[in-house]
């Protein structure tokens, strides 16, 4: 997939706190019951957790079990103020447990955040792990603490890495890049018939 640049871009970040920025549906399929443990767990002093999406009834019973002023569940808003949401971010987490390619990891990437997301995101086609962020298995409590962590200790890895993740997705990710990808494909289909 693509992302619209013209739609997604960074955007000063209009305070000092880290915050983890979760977009998409708010659910258990998108393991945000193990986002919740482990940014409750680490339990960081001046860090949000921002849960951005609509709100599905079997995730309440977590969004209770972790209440805190710190974890925050925005709602759902349009695409077009999304930039702003996820530009307020330090970093982009998506702990899903099945997932196709989720298009927000190219949108976050492009508001230059760096990311942590699992293999079953469909990320691993974007995401260089260690450059533009983290890839980290499903399910893995301890793998999400360590790399939120990571980015709350090194703010200087935190800005050099969202600096790759937009310079990534600007050069071979927009909409103009997949469509040109495609085009390849067919014309070697083609070619081959």
């Amino acid at each position: 997939y693509g992302v619209n640049l013209t739609e997604f871009f960074p955007v000063p970040k209009a305070d000092q706190i880290f915050r983890v920025i979760h977009c998409g549906n708010v659910s258990i399929r998108k393991g945000v019951h193990y986002l919740l443990q482990a940014f409750s767990e680490l339990n960081l002093p001046h860090a949000e957790l921002w849960l951005v999406g609509p709100v599905a009834a079997e995730i309440i019973p977590f969004l209770k079990k972790f209440a805190s002023p710190a974890i925050i569940a925005k709602g759902a808003f349009p695409q077009r103020e999304l930039t702003h949401i996820l530009s307020q971010g330090s970093v982009f987490c998506l702990a899903s447990i099945e997932e196709g390619l989720a298009t927000v990891q190219a949108q976050a990437m492009a508001c230059g955040l760096p990311v942590i997301i699992t293999t079953n995101t469909g990320g691993e086609d974007i995401v260089r792990p260690g450059v533009d962020g983290f890839i980290v298995p499903i399910r893995d409590v301890a793998a999400l603490k360590e790399k939120i962590l990571y980015f709350y200790e090194n703010p200087e890895a935190r800005r050099t890495m969202g600096a790759s993740a937009l310079q990534r997705v600007q050069q071979g990710f927009t909409w103009k890049d997949y469509a040109d990808r495609l085009i390849q494909h067919y014309r070697r289909i083609l070619a081959a018939a």
